[in-house]
């Protein structure tokens, strides 16, 4: 069972490399960042005031606006994708016989939920823009549901590393590290773009982890 686990693993990871390529790559031509943030998505997901939204507002925003609307259709499954992968290989970890590598289903679990609640309201915010009324009442929704799906993905990064390190993988530890020093250090300066801007590229190797190390247990059974 654990083994078929493993083999889901590569494949949730090769559909989150497609859905991250298409985010990245849509829209990329009008996409100039803003806010001091290099792409227009985090510069919406951390939004404080109306001014913070000026990007995306009236009609000089609207053609960001529609391209930011249609990002997050992709992105309303994109957590199923990444989170996915984090699931059935912790799942596959536990089935191995690692009991305690369930948290980090239920850490996965979480950060999927927290994904889409986060979507939620960048839909309406998008939305609100659209219609031209003010979003400004959401933002601090906006920002609470972005800061904890990033505490889950951080929380079950440093879950990876630790097991890794317990299994004595230690170079596979490396890159789950890296994700959370990159996790807290945005999380300390409020998300500060030129922080920002470098730590999240820090989950695309962590992110990579999951296949490799299911690609090395499988070639261990």
């Amino acid at each position: 069972m654990a083994r078929y686990g493993f083999y889901l693993t590569i494949l949730l990871a090769l559909v989150t490399l497609v859905f991250s390529g298409a985010m990245a790559n849509w829209g990329q031509s009008i996409d100039e960042g803003a806010n001091g943030y290099a792409r227009s998505i985090f510069a919406l997901y951390f939004s404080r005031d109306l001014g913070d939204l000026a990007f995306i507002s009236g009609a000089d925003g609207a053609a960001m606006r529609a391209e930011l609307m249609r990002i997050q259709v992709l992105d309303h499954y994109y957590p199923f994708a990444y989170g996915g992968m984090a699931m059935v290989f912790f799942a596959a970890l536990g089935l191995s016989g690692t009991r305690l590598a369930w948290l980090g289903v239920v850490l996965g679990a979480l950060a999927i939920g927290a994904d889409l609640a986060e979507n939620e309201v960048a839909n309406r915010i998008l939305a609100d823009l659209d219609e031209g009324a003010d979003p400004t009442e959401r933002l601090d929704a906006m920002w609470g549901h972005s800061w904890i799906k990033w505490g889950f993905i951080g929380a079950y990064a440093a879950w990876m590393g630790v097991l890794m390190l317990m299994q004595r993988r230690r170079l596979l530890a490396v890159f789950p590290m890296f994700a959370v020093v990159g996790s807290v250090a945005a999380y300390v300066t409020a998300a500060d773009p030129a922080v920002f801007n470098w730590a999240y590229q820090l989950l695309i190797p962590f992110m990579l982890t999951f296949p490799v190390a299911a690609i090395i247990f499988l070639r261990e059974q």
